[in-house]
């Protein structure tokens, strides 16, 4: 057996590909491979840098571990979907794809058969995830990126240029071996927010705290005995210092208590 080596490991897999036509299934194909290759190219990836492998469906790609891993990711998260985008806009209604996308790292062994690993076969486990279906399923975009949580602190989380941990939100993933894998799907119409006890996500538009309730202010109520016919009562106390209410002679009435005017 071959001895394995370090690789980063991504995944591209379109959805609902098998109920499709067969001339359907064609253009779907080289459509894949149109994405794979311009994605790779923005990430200044160069083709002695990496090995693929069809799936039908879909594709894996081993790639050198000397690429840095940030490029890739920023690519997967801009030029995969404008490209998806753009050509589905000018595809018929049964060519059009979206893609769910894996990236994980590892030890992977080549040999004249493909490559195998414990790590190659978690990262198609995260592929093949229900969770990670649904959120394709539900997501406004033609792809979506889950990284394993290898990458997510290896990568992500240090906040790369263009890599935004708080958009990548925590995916659980049941595997065929009964173990949960822990993973992270990118979605950057919510904010996931980290604190030192606790994770969650949130919608962006409610990450602010609200406002504290106003602190009550004790009233100071003070009585004049002559002012404008009735009495008047003061409240609040919004003059700092000491306050003196005076003590000279009452204010004279109108009419009935006049000097006859």
């Amino acid at each position: 057996m071959a001895e394995p080596s370090n690789k980063t490991i991504l995944l591209m897999d379109m959805e609902g590909s098998g109920g499709r036509r067969d001339s359907e299934q064609a253009v779907i194909h080289r459509m894949l491979y149109a994405v794979l290759h311009e994605t790779l190219s923005a990430a200044a990836i160069e083709p002695t840098e990496y090995r693929s492998e069809d799936r039908g469906d879909g594709v894996f790609v081993l790639v050198d571990p000397s690429v840095p891993k940030p490029s890739l990711l920023r690519a997967l998260l801009t030029t995969t979907p404008e490209r998806l985008v753009s050509t589905n806009r000018l595809a018929a209604e049964g060519a059009r794809i979206r893609l769910r996308i894996v990236v994980h790292t590892g030890e992977v062994a080549l040999d004249e058969f493909g490559a195998v690993g414990a790590d190659l076969t978690h990262a198609f486990r995260l592929l093949e995830a229900t969770a990670l279906r649904k959120q394709l399923a539900r997501a406004s975009e033609p792809s979506v990126l889950c990284v394993s949580d290898a990458v997510y602190r290896g990568v992500v989380g240090h906040a790369h240029a263009g890599v935004r941990p708080e958009h990548f939100h925590p995916l659980a993933a049941d595997s065929k071996e009964g173990a949960s894998l822990t993973a992270w799907y990118h979605d950057s119409s919510r904010q996931h927010i980290r604190t030192a006890e606790t994770e969650h996500s949130t919608d962006a538009t409610t990450t602010s705290a609200p406002a504290p309730a106003p602190v009550p202010v004790p009233a100071l109520h003070t009585h004049t005995g002559n002012f404008f016919f009735g009495t008047a009562s003061i409240a609040g106390d919004s003059v700092a210092g000491d306050k003196h209410i005076g003590t000279g002679a009452p204010a004279r009435r109108r009419g009935a208590e006049g000097s006859g005017q």
